[in-house]
């Protein structure tokens, strides 16, 4: 509180004023913009700001950290409204450092991170019959590690780079490496069973390029670690699903977040952490 008490009232100033009308005006955004994410008020009834704030706080967890400081919020802006000594003498004014935290929050809240602005926006998908040579061309290529695996037009898993390693490792290498007599053509791309230094008469495991995406599937412990949103989605969304799911691989972006539809994006936990640690 700034000024010189008289007779017993706290001396506020013009500027003290436009930090009060700011931090009400921000919290008056803030509390319109919870009612909307909850869907309140549900037939005559509306949830109270400190209820409100705890559910937005469970729905967007990491939206969370702001807890303490909005309930505390609440306790001033009620001392403000409720406390004043006539209409415009205050029994306590915020700082500038609160209001301007208050309006941070504010614009996190109302315009929230779209998740595509986050994620890779070249995905590549495999069916289910293609070959694992493809795939890891594409790893060799472009350094995906990461594929969407459609089946009749339909995402069904997440094929990754250590799904196919953990595949060839359930296998008898031994009984698989044979010695190759020629060296790749242009007619055999992606094939990893052209590689051969004949000098030293190097074996290498034929068999793997030709397997298909669904035999590698079923050695993949992760193939079934994804989620599908919409492109809508918000950065705060796809964080909610990585707090319940820790193990979660990625998240795959289609227009509506529907498995039946290609997919325009995907992000990953790394991607997330970019976020985290520029709010931090």
């Amino acid at each position: 509180m700034n000024g010189e008490a008289s007779d017993d009232k706290p001396m506020v100033d013009d500027g003290d004023r436009a930090r009060v009308d700011r931090f009400e005006s921000a919290y008056n955004r803030i509390d319109r913009e919870m009612q909307r994410i909850l869907d309140e008020p549900r037939e005559g009834r509306r949830r109270g700001y400190a209820s409100s704030v705890r559910q937005i706080a469970n729905v967007r967890r990491h939206f969370g950290r702001h807890l303490d400081f909005l309930l505390e919020v609440g306790e001033l802006r009620n001392a403000l409204i409720h406390n004043r000594f006539g209409e415009v003498e205050y029994i306590a004014v915020p700082t500038e450092a609160t209001v301007r935290k208050l309006e941070s929050v504010d614009e996190e809240l109302r315009k929230p991170t779209l998740l595509r602005a986050l994620a890779a926006r070249e995905v590549v998908t495999v069916e289910s019959t293609d070959r694992i040579g493809r795939v890891l061309s594409l790893v060799h290529d472009k350094g995906f590690v990461r594929f969407p695996v459609r089946r009749d037009g339909r995402i069904i898993a997440l094929l990754t780079a250590s799904g196919i390693v953990r595949w060839i490792a359930s296998h008898d290498l031994d009984t698989c490496a044979l010695p190759l007599d020629a060296k790749a053509t242009p007619e055999t791309p992606g094939r990893l069973d052209a590689q051969l230094d004949s000098e030293h008469g190097e074996r290498i495991v034929c068999a793997i390029a030709s397997v298909t995406v669904g035999e590698a599937l079923a050695r993949d412990h992760r193939r079934d670690e994804f989620a599908v949103l919409s492109r809508d989605a918000s950065a705060d969304d796809a964080l909610s699903l990585w707090t319940r799911n820790p193990r979660l691989e990625a998240v795959i972006l289609t227009e509506h977040g529907k498995a039946t539809e290609v997919p325009v994006g995907i992000a990953t936990a790394t991607d997330l952490i970019k976020l985290l640690d520029a709010r931090a």
